[in-house]
């Protein structure tokens, strides 16, 4: 008799699992049908609302971008839709594994995507500590990833002067943007049929750059023009190889800044993480004085 009844109560016990299950998975899918119906202008092919490391790779992640304009609706929209988004470790995973990894210093919102009942309780210094190594362990974060992801998007070449009339104001309002750019172009450059466009004559001085790979004569009073120049022939230099110094640097956003300055605003733009500055600073053989001046002023998290 014992032994009837706990058969019976493990076949009684499997059928609410069953139940549950059904019910969990149904629950699941109306709210996924949920979400395509309020957001389905802005669906991708998958049914998502990409996350903003994917829909706007050429925003570093501490553009004034995310505070107005297209960026700030899209991360409104992104920050609903997960929100909405059952709480599931595997449904969530799954969402993440559809996109792009994020570059490290997004690594707070996947952390937060993927367990969202710790959003309260974990401050943004645990992140490394506790989930660093399980966000790279799944393949969701990565560095240097924004490249690859905004190239993988590009369908052709946009020419900077089709966003700014002058390199000085490409260079100072579309830095990263000019980084990948330089990037793009130095990898078609290298094809056999590879043919420049028409430059505009306001654009003449980065045509030699882009032409033929070299940057020319830098002019250290004329940085945004400098830096544009370098990017065009995909050859930047850093400051400490052309013989200046620390007291070249002015702090300033002005447009007549000089090249240290331009070179600053590059590499807040250029790095999502420590590991990505490390390598540049190894390879160009930085000294120290200017590794602690680049750690000070290239913002990132990890």
């Amino acid at each position: 008799m014992p032994v009837k009844n706990t058969v019976f109560a493990t076949l009684l016990n499997a059928r609410k699992m069953g139940r549950k299950s059904k019910q969990k998975n149904s629950f699941i899918k109306e709210k996924m049908q949920n979400n395509q119906a309020t957001y389905s202008a802005d669906l991708d092919a998958q049914g998502d609302i990409a996350p903003p490391w994917e829909k706007f790779p050429h925003y570093d992640r501490y553009t004034i971008g995310w505070r107005m304009g297209a960026g700030e609706t899209w991360l409104g929209k992104w920050r609903d839709f997960i929100q909405e988004m059952p709480t599931d470790f595997a449904v969530r995973l799954a969402y993440l594994r559809r996109h792009p990894p994020a570059p490290y210093n997004w690594a707070d919102f996947v952390k937060e995507t993927l367990h969202p009942e710790l959003e309260e309780r974990l401050e943004e210094d645990d992140v490394d500590k506790t989930y660093l190594k399980e966000l790279q362990n799944l393949g969701l974060i990565a560095s240097d990833i924004a490249y690859p992801t905004w190239l993988a998007q590009q369908d052709g070449v946009a020419w900077p002067w089709e966003f700014d009339e002058t390199p000085e104001e490409v260079a100072r309002n579309w830095t990263r943007y000019l980084w990948f750019w330089s990037r793009q172009v130095a990898e078609l450059r290298l094809c056999p049929d590879w043919q420049l466009p028409v430059v505009p004559p306001v654009w003449a001085a980065c045509a030699p750059a882009l032409q033929e790979a070299q940057p020319g004569t830098p002019d250290f009073k004329q940085g945004l023009l400098t830096l544009t120049r370098m990017l065009s022939a995909n050859k930047l230099t850093p400051p400490w190889q052309l013989g200046l110094s620390l007291n070249d640097f002015a702090d300033s956003y002005e447009d007549d800044m000089g090249y240290v300055d331009a070179f600053r605003l590059w590499g807040m733009s250029a790095f999502d993480d420590v590991e990505h500055l490390q390598k540049f600073l190894n390879d160009t053989d930085a000294p120290q004085a200017w590794q602690t001046w680049a750690s000070k002023h290239f913002i990132m998290d990890l």
